[in-house]
């Protein structure tokens, strides 16, 4: 009897051994699979960053100025839009240079061009009505004499092309007392207005293309301390916006 019991003993421990001896195989086996999906998955990453490396860099070119003319194209008026070197810009751009040497030449065929100031943007083309005894003097929007001939000869020349124009009044900062307007912001934009009513029933310039604007004292180009500071502070600017990639 005792050696049958030791005898089964002997098998059973037998069959515990290589049951045991499977499962630690199984178990060594596993990681060879983690380790090789792992594997796979750094071979498809490698793959991925390597087709994005080399991503074709005219269609990229080509995307990129399509955004910026749909973002160009939706900037409301009035506004300043931020403007990048495209082939739509650099044409806006040329054509407010070719207006400016046309305006130019106009005001200094009549000799004129010394009362006016020229500067372009990206708001546009700006030509600035500074001079204080041409224009405006202190808390008057009448334009003088030569000031309507300037205003005259620049409004003949907008109204050829079809770009919006602002026309924007401004003031010294000295307090009104007395008289039509009641503070520098009505004032500064009674002087756009005279401006704009002169381009437009005078001169030919479109209604529909022209924006007035009045900006007080706010904005000056010279120190208000001095006489010629505030000289220069009462002014009109007539601000050619460019043209819409849609519109040239």
């Amino acid at each position: 009897m005792s050696g049958a019991t030791g005898g089964a003993h002997r098998r059973a421990n037998r069959r515990r051994g290589d049951t045991f001896a499977t499962e630690h195989s199984d178990n060594a086996d596993r990681w060879l699979l983690t380790y090789s999906d792992m594997i796979t998955l750094l071979l498809v990453l490698f793959i991925v960053l390597f087709a994005l490396s080399t991503i074709n860099k005219a269609k990229y070119h080509e995307f990129k100025q399509s955004v910026t003319r749909a973002v160009l194209s939706d900037v409301p008026h009035g506004t300043t839009a931020a403007h990048h070197p495209t082939s739509t810009t650099r044409t806006a751009t040329d054509r407010l240079q070719a207006l400016r040497r046309e305006l130019t030449a106009a005001l200094r065929a009549r000799g004129l061009l010394r009362d006016v100031t020229f500067s372009l943007s990206s708001t546009g083309l700006v030509e600035g009505l500074v001079a204080d005894s041409t224009f405006f003097a202190t808390a008057s929007a009448a334009l003088s004499t030569v000031g309507q001939e300037i205003v005259d000869t620049s409004a003949r020349v907008l109204a050829r092309v079809s770009n919006d124009v602002e026309v924007a009044g401004y003031t010294d900062n000295r307090a009104i007392i007395g008289g039509p307007y009641p503070n520098n912001w009505a004032l500064s934009a009674a002087r756009a207005a005279t401006v704009v009513v002169r381009m437009t029933q005078v001169d030919g310039v479109s209604p529909t293309r022209v924006v007035l604007l009045g900006y007080g004292q706010y904005h000056p180009l010279a120190t208000n301390a001095t006489v010629a500071g505030r000289a220069e502070n009462r002014r009109v600017n007539i601000v050619v916006r460019p043209m819409s990639h849609a519109g040239a």
